[in-house]
């Protein structure tokens, strides 16, 4: 059963991609966009470029601190590569884990530690990531509103009015800013203990289902916990902020290429939170469709510009960026280090072994 959901998640993603670029192309004409694209001046597309490899590199500055203080001493420029083998493995194969699985591999052969070990750091990367991404989509949704009462969203034939944008928003940002505060507040060990307490007592769910939820909080509090020193914290806390920050950076630059095209500061951060959030959802490798569905949504919301063929134009370029060299010099890593999609597929099958051994246990 384990691998009949995990096949359905492969091609359903693949489906929402499919449709996600049916509905884009549905608000944007070919010619239309074709026309917004020819408009760019590619070489001011060279500082965003830098910015967003930039950013790159401070994953690696802080994956380092993620490590632990006894492996510290692993050269940065060796995480920076795993994190390309990651995203490059993401962008081609249609599971969206194996990429951090060639993460962890790729790090684990170059130095002399364990794959669970570097694979656990990447789950608390992830965390972290996650915590930011809450943060900013929270202060993003808290900015926009209240949504003036004529603007309508309109996105492959569907439009959402302010009646309905505004609530939405509200429920958006009160959930997100709701979760980092819970996540944050197992950083003090009466409140882990005290929130644990509450789930594994709560009385109208089912034992599997309040194991497993017991399980997701657990893991939270580990992952926070791995972080123990308070030096740690900080710097780890730093260059997540730095990240994202970069990333904005990027996107706020990229609009100097496309002529009338201006994006305030404020505007390029929630432009990235509304995208990231997009991308979460399953789909087709390197996200095709959701990411340029979302500029278009961004744009809109965030009173960007009026014309969607240049919120595609955008996006498309954004993402190409992100996309073509985190590839390309992903998969030269990772061949150069012996690691191909066959050793990818052994570690998957290894996985998903684990993953029905837990479901017969909790069954």
């Amino acid at each position: 059963m384990s691998e009949l959901l995990r096949k359905a998640a492969v091609w359903g993603g693949f489906v929402v991609s499919v449709a996600c670029i049916a509905l884009v192309f549905k608000s944007v004409p070919v010619r239309d966009f074709w026309e917004a694209l020819q408009r760019i001046h590619w070489l001011w597309i060279v500082p965003s470029f830098v910015i967003f490899y930039a950013g790159l590199y401070f994953r690696g500055l802080r994956w380092r601190w993620l490590l632990g203080e006894s492996e510290r001493k692993h050269s940065t420029e060796l995480l920076f590569e795993g994190i390309l083998v990651g995203y490059a493995f993401n962008n081609i194969l249609p599971s969206g884990r194996v990429g951090e699985f060639a993460r962890a591999l790729y790090v684990s052969k170059n130095r002399a530690l364990t794959f669970p070990f570097v694979f656990g750091t990447i789950v608390n990367d992830r965390l972290f990531d996650s915590l930011i991404v809450l943060l900013l989509v929270g202060l993003t949704a808290f900015w926009v509103l209240p949504i003036a009462p004529e603007i309508e969203v309109e996105f492959g034939g569907f439009e959402l009015s302010a009646e309905v944008l505004n609530p939405l928003f509200v429920n958006v940002a009160l959930g997100s800013l709701s979760v980092v505060a819970m996540v944050l507040a197992l950083l003090v060990p009466p409140v882990a203990r005290f929130i644990q307490g509450v789930v594994g007592r709560l009385p109208f769910l089912s034992d599997s289902v309040r194991n497993r939820l017991l399980g997701v909080v657990v893991g939270m509090f580990e992952g926070l916990n791995a972080v123990k020193s308070g030096r740690s914290l900080v710097w780890v806390s730093v260059y997540t902020f730095l990240i994202w920050g970069v990333n904005a950076v990027a996107a706020y630059t990229l609009a100097w290429a496309i002529p009338g095209l201006t994006i305030s500061p404020f505007q390029a951060i929630g432009l990235m939170a509304i995208v990231t959030v997009c991308a979460v959802i399953p789909a087709a490798p390197g996200f095709w469709g959701l990411y340029e569905a979302g500029m278009i949504v961004g744009f809109q919301v965030l009173e960007i510009h009026e014309e969607n063929a240049v919120a595609l134009a955008f996006g498309v370029t954004m993402h190409l960026i992100y996309y073509l060299p985190t590839t390309g010099l992903g998969l030269l890593f990772a061949f150069r280090s012996a690691i191909g999609f066959g050793t990818l597929s052994e570690i998957n099958e290894l996985e998903s072994a684990k993953n029905c051994e837990e479901t017969e246990r909790s069954a």
